[in-house]
């Protein structure tokens, strides 16, 4: 699989110029044969939108509809992140959509960071997990993947892939730089961790999106600008990596015979 990631924001309070943003970013990402675009946390709505309750999302469905149209033109999957009426609340999501413009699923955020987040949206309940260019990609969302045990079901559910839409902040750039390798590395899977840039109200988002191997190496890498990256994901690399020394045999043997104290 060829896996595009979009390091940037959409216009803030502007659908349509976001839209047309992801418009462009899409042909970008096919010009470079990328089979799924995966775009930060909260890039249709914006991140952070204080004062959000139900029915604050005017017009999020059309352009939803809109993203799918955009999916089909340019056959390329596409993960949106956005915010979503789930319910009688809200959610954190990413919203997946195939090359055809179907819509394959949406991920509720799990971890909800802060008291704006949980005061505003409904924690997810569910795992995401789609097909995608002969892999299985699972879904996270920023905090989720600070969880290891998120990812570690991710990973003995047989993914090979799990896409992140972020929205770190300042000062935490500790997670994009340590802990999204470790993640990658303990779980022998690749991670696709697409964040933010710029400012949201009082949040300063650091970049540093990345593309990582099973074992935790960057395939690409972003600074602190606005950047679109593009990797391939192998999975005979994950097979190989997990058959040389595999950590979930080795937890499997653990388990069933457990260390002495």
């Amino acid at each position: 699989m060829r896996l595009a990631l979009w390091q940037g924001a959409g216009v803030p309070g502007d659908l349509d110029g976001t839209l047309a943003e992801v418009a462009r970013i899409a042909a970008m990402a096919r010009q470079q044969n990328a089979d799924l675009l995966v775009f930060p946390e909260g890039y249709l709505t914006g991140y952070y939108l204080p004062g959000l309750v139900r029915g604050g999302l005017p017009g999020v469905e059309q352009a939803l509809a809109d993203v799918a149209g955009i999916a089909m033109r340019h056959t390329l999957a596409i993960a949106m992140g956005t915010h979503v009426e789930a319910g009688d609340g809200l959610s954190n999501a990413a919203v997946v959509i195939d090359a055809s413009g179907r819509e394959l699923g949406r991920y509720a955020k799990r971890a909800l960071f802060g008291d704006w987040e949980r005061q505003t949206f409904q924690p997810g309940r569910e795992p995401l997990r789609f097909q995608c260019a002969g892999l299985t990609v699972g879904v996270a969302i920023c905090y989720d993947v600070e969880f290891p045990e998120l990812i570690r079901a991710e990973a003995l559910a047989g993914v090979d892939l799990v896409i992140v839409p972020t929205a770190l902040m300042a000062p935490h750039d500790r997670i994009a730089r340590l802990l999204v390798p470790t993640r990658a590395m303990e779980n022998q899977i690749a991670i696709g961790y697409a964040n933010r840039v710029g400012h949201e109200g009082p949040y300063a988002f650091v970049g540093l999106s990345s593309i990582r191997d099973p074992q935790g190496e960057p395939l690409a890498a972003a600074g602190s600008e606005a950047q679109l990256l593009v990797a391939d994901i192998d999975r005979q690399a994950i097979q190989n990596e997990r058959a040389a020394d595999s950590y979930l045999d080795a937890l499997d043997r653990l388990r069933s015979s457990p260390l002495s104290a």
